[in-house]
């Protein structure tokens, strides 16, 4: 049986081309311009895969992907925007979409979307499936040690090798919050003994301690287990190692009441994967700078912090001087050399893990200075300015433009003031940093011109 699809978007055109495609590949593919609409087929759980562009007149897509996943959390989603609209599609996935394709995109690009998004919806639910089933069994054995005595040694002898078979940690909690039984999967992964496990207080391997446990102890009963839980658990040397857990309850080791079953897998590599990711997403491949798009995110977060702690806070917006006719000169190859030398120049010249180098666009680029005033940001360009101008490319210099942020500066003003700058650079000749003085309304260059 063919997978099920349906496409949301508020242009017929779109949904004809999209649905043509994927009927030819083999889905069962329905459309609709309604998010209404789409929402309540979402509620049919009759569809395994949604598309849905991210701007449409009657509900935001962002929005769409957040009650989609509040109604059928398994349900693959493939969101669709444009190339400016990427930073939006980035909040679509934290929202719950599974991928994302720009516009103006190839079908094989749309293709590759479903198809990942629907092998990852695949492995979910043949993982929620196992994990189901491993609880049941545990669940079933656990019960059958307290009603047939006579079996008692094998059918926990049976029940240990099915827990300890498994690669998960598996452990059990009991009312006192103490660590009643452990698989060798959590000895393994924690780094512990089995006489170290027992009896030892949960809180002590739980990140956020006593408090979230306690927290998880409200979320669970024996009719609602908990899934797909978030959380770091703690090893015995210290390090956090990151887990999806999977909590149900059951009854203790010999009818002590009922205990907190913990089913942990570790998502290490899950989270490199997803850090790669977003890496990828926010780098810019030429000059290992930052990317426009990240750029706008991180300057908004840095204002933020610079008003309420009071903290200084100075942007560079910068090109390179006669770029263009470098590039008609020497060939494309020999300006991208140019802008990987700029890309490195930035890394050289800023502070480590406090600025933030970005290629802004072409030959432009930006410097976030937290924590910067104007004459250390100064400083900071003139380096900048002057070990590019010494790798002696026929000449290139470069402009830089220097704004100090101030109390009411919205963040397209600081930008503007900024990239004003720059251009009176250029205007002064180039291969000099322009700043400007609040107190004077002046603007004066960091390095006169002969």
């Amino acid at each position: 049986m063919s997978e099920r699809i349906f496409i949301l978007d508020d242009e017929r055109s779109v949904l004809e081309v999209l649905s043509q495609l994927l009927r030819a590949e083999g889905y069962d593919c329905h459309t609709t311009t309604s998010p209404s609409k789409a929402l309540s087929w979402v509620k049919s759980g009759d569809f395994s895969l949604v598309i849905t562009d991210v701007r449409m007149p009657d509900m935001d897509g962002i929005e769409l992907v957040r009650q989609a996943k509040a109604i059928d959390q398994n349900i693959a989603i493939v969101v669709v925007t444009a190339i400016l609209d990427v930073a939006n599609a980035v909040e679509a996935i934290r929202a719950g979409a599974d991928d994302y394709v720009l516009k103006p995109f190839n079908l094989g690009e749309i293709t590759l979307a479903v198809s990942r998004a629907l092998d990852k919806r695949k492995r979910v639910l043949g993982s929620l499936e196992y994990q189901k089933d491993l609880e049941e069994r545990i669940r079933g054995a656990t019960e059958d040690l307290e009603v047939v005595n006579h079996e008692l040694h094998e059918t926990k002898q049976y029940l240990e090798n099915i827990l300890h078979s498994t690669v998960d940690a598996i452990f059990t909690i009991d009312r006192q919050d103490r660590m009643e039984f452990v698989n060798h999967g959590a000895m393994r992964l924690l780094g512990l003994a089995e006489d170290e496990f027992i009896g030892r207080a949960a809180a002590l391997i739980l990140r956020g301690g006593a408090q979230e446990l306690q927290t998880l102890r409200d979320q669970v009963s024996p009719d609602k287990p908990l899934q797909n839980y978030e959380t770091e658990l703690r090893r015995k040397d210290s390090q956090l190692v990151p887990v999806s857990v999977s909590l149900s309850v059951v009854k203790g080791a010999r009818a002590r009441g009922e205990a907190l079953l913990a089913i942990c897998r570790d998502i290490t590599e899950q989270r490199r994967l997803e850090q790669t990711l977003r890496d990828l997403s926010i780098k810019d491949s030429l000059t290992g700078v930052y990317n426009q798009r990240y750029f706008y995110e991180r300057l908004k977060t840095e204002i933020e912090r610079a008003r309420r702690q009071r903290h200084p806070l100075s942007l560079l917006f910068f090109d390179i001087d006669r770029f263009k006719g470098y590039n008609d000169t020497y060939g494309h190859l020999e300006g991208d050399k140019v802008l990987r030398a700029v890309g490195q120049v930035v890394l050289d010249c800023t502070r480590e893990h406090v600025d933030t180098g970005f290629r802004y666009g072409g030959d432009e680029f930006t410097v976030i200075l937290p924590e910067a005033s104007r004459e250390q940001a100064m400083r900071i360009a003139e380096r900048i300015r002057t070990k590019f101008e010494a790798k002696q490319f026929d000449g290139l210099t470069l402009s830089i433009g220097l704004m100090a942020y101030q109390e009411g500066y919205s963040l397209p003003l600081f930008i503007q003031f900024t990239d004003a700058m720059m251009y009176g650079a250029k205007r002064a000749g180039g291969n000099v940093v322009y700043v400007y003085e609040p107190e004077s309304g002046l603007q004066k260059t960091g390095q006169e011109k002969p």
